[in-house]
Formats: structure tokens, C-alpha cells, sequence
């Protein structure tokens, strides 16, 4: 290259690493944020109250206009105690025919702040922007992107009720809607059952970092080492190549069904199981640097080949 030539920004990407410039995918970060605040302005999503079903069915008929074919998973669980209707949102994108894989997120909400600072505040309910409206978000603009862009694979995007119901006393009542999805997943080797998962929650905090869960880089290695390439060639740089924190999530009750799945998760989150979960603390940005890496996964990774 000559001193003092000027190179269009298309042909600079071709001369540097790929990972330097990032892969471009048309997603929008607003309208992702948007869909966070209407998540919080239906009210707590706990399982079982109104707020949850308008945002079920909310989320169904985004799906089922975006193109994909819908099915509400409705089961019951009594993991509580007493029997309580659950209700998974399943859409299904690509061939009906061939490899699978598997995106998913909560959309349901944390009965009590039992996080907050202030004791007061501890009995209200957690308005769940980042956990969990942030991946709910993710989630849908990938469904934009399927929707002008059909992927050369199956992609299940599944919504799971039920996973914010537990405490520390009792972790079995936590992923409650991943249990039930779980028990019901077509047998290994059938077309219908997808081969990989990839978990997003929590992925949309202003100060987004995250890092490897513990638990998915032991039992999915494999996943977490497409994640990481994944985010290098998105230029995602919220993304760190190592393990952090073990966290009991959606993703072990699909591991504990064979699936391999990851969990894509920023657990450095102040504002976790508090009334502060608000949209103020979620970012477009952040949004948009998660659905970029959801969409390479699906679009560009080994697995995307059918």
C-alpha cells in the first residue's frame, strides 16, 4: 500500500482480518430495545398471571407474522407444590428436513426482588428488562433476519415459561419450562430434535462482558468454542474467551437430555433479581452485538451447513 492511499472501507475489510472489520448483519438494536420496553410495559410476566400470557402470546404472534411455524408447548408442572400451567412458545424456521438447531430464552419474570439492597423493595416483582426481555429481544431479530432470509438449516426458536420460580433453598424449581421442554424432546436421532442449543439471558446490560459459563465449557466445549468464533468474526467485543461463573440456568436441563447447549449469559449485572431491572440498563448496542453473533450462528458456523 502507497504512503497517502485512500482505501474504500469495503476493500480495507478484505485486506485485514475479518475479525478487525467484523461480519455485518442487518439487525436493528432500537427496534430490539423497543421490544424490551413493551415486554416491561405488560406488567410482571411471572408464570401464570395476565402479563405473562399478553407477552406469550405477543411473542407467538411475532413468530407466526416473521414466518415461522408456531406451537405453544402447554404442560403442567407441580414442582411447586400445587399444579401450575406452563406454556413454551416453540417457532420453527428453515427446512422441515435435515439439521436443527436450537436458540433459546425465558420470557417469564422473577415474582420478588429478593436481590435488592433496599429490604422494602424485596416483595416487588423483578420488571425483567435484561432477565429476561433482553433475550426474548435477541431472539426476535433473528426471527427478523429468518423472515427475509430464510437459513439453510432448521432453527427452533423456544421461549420457555417457568424459569424464574425458584431460590436458593430449593434450585429444583428453577427452568421449569426448559424441564418441560426437555422431557419432550423427540428421541436422538430423529429429524425433528435439534443437535446443538445456544441459551441467551441477560445479554443486554449497558456494560455488557460476557464471559464463558463454567458448566457449558465443560459439558458443550465444542458450542463455546463456536460462540467465541462467532464473536470474533462479528467483531463482538463484549465477548471474553474464558470461564467466569457456574450458573444454574435453562441450558441444564438440556444437557441433562443430550442436548449440548451453551449459555450465553452477562451474570455481571447489578441490577439482577432487583426492581432496577428496567430498560434504562439495557442497551441498544448490546442488543445488537448479541443478535449479530445469534445470527452468525445460525447463518455462517459449521453448523449452518445443512
Amino acid at each position: 500500500m502507497r504512503p497517502g492511499l485512500r482505501l474504500a472501507p469495503w476493500l480495507l475489510c478484505m485486506l485485514v482480518l475479518p475479525a478487525a472489520c467484523g461480519e455485518r448483519f442487518a439487525v436493528d438494536g432500537e427496534r430490539a430495545l423497543a421490544r424490551v420496553v413493551y415486554q416491561v410495559e405488560q406488567g410482571p410476566r411471572i408464570s401464570g398471571t395476565p402479563g405473562n400470557a399478553a407477552v406469550r402470546e405477543w411473542i407467538a404472534k411475532e413468530c407466526a407474522r416473521l414466518g415461522g411455524r408456531v406451537e405453544q408447548q402447554a404442560f403442567m408442572d407441580s414442582s411447586l407444590g400445587t399444579p401450575l400451567l406452563l406454556t413454551n412458545v416453540i417457532a420453527r424456521f428453515g427446512p422441515t428436513e435435515g439439521r436443527r438447531i436450537l436458540l433459546c430464552a425465558h420470557f417469564d419474570t422473577r415474582p420478588w426482588s429478593d436481590r435488592d439492597p433496599d429490604p422494602t423493595k424485596r416483595s416487588l416483582p423483578v420488571p425483567g428488562a435484561n432477565d429476561a426481555g433482553s433475550g426474548v429481544a435477541v431472539l426476535l431479530e433473528v426471527a427478523e433476519l429468518m423472515s427475509r432470509r430464510a437459513p439453510s438449516i432448521g432453527v427452533d426458536l423456544v421461549f420457555f415459561d417457568g424459569e424464574d420460580l425458584g431460590n436458593a433453598a430449593n434450585g429444583e424449581q428453577f427452568s421449569l419450562g426448559a424441564k418441560g421442554y426437555a422431557a419432550r424432546l423427540p428421541a436422538v436421532g430423529e429429524p425433528a430434535r435439534p443437535i446443538a442449543g445456544f441459551l441467551f439471558d441477560m445479554v443486554g446490560d449497558k456494560d455488557l462482558a460476557i464471559y464463558h459459563e463454567a458448566t457449558s465449557a465443560l459439558r458443550a466445549s465444542n458450542l463455546v468454542a463456536l460462540v467465541t468464533e462467532a464473536a470474533r468474526a462479528t467483531g463482538a467485543r463484549s465477548f471474553h474467551d474464558e470461564p467466569r461463573y457456574t450458573i444454574i440456568d435453562d441450558h441444564i436441563p438440556l444437557l441433562d437430555a443430550g442436548l449440548p447447549t451453551v449459555d450465553i449469559i452477562d451474570f455481571e449485572y447489578p441490577a439482577w433479581h432487583t426492581h432496577r431491572d428496567t430498560p434504562d440498563q439495557v442497551s441498544a448496542e448490546s442488543l445488537a452485538e448479541v443478535s449479530r453473533v445469534a445470527a452468525w450462528l445460525v447463518y455462517r458456523s459449521p453448523l449452518a451447513r445443512p
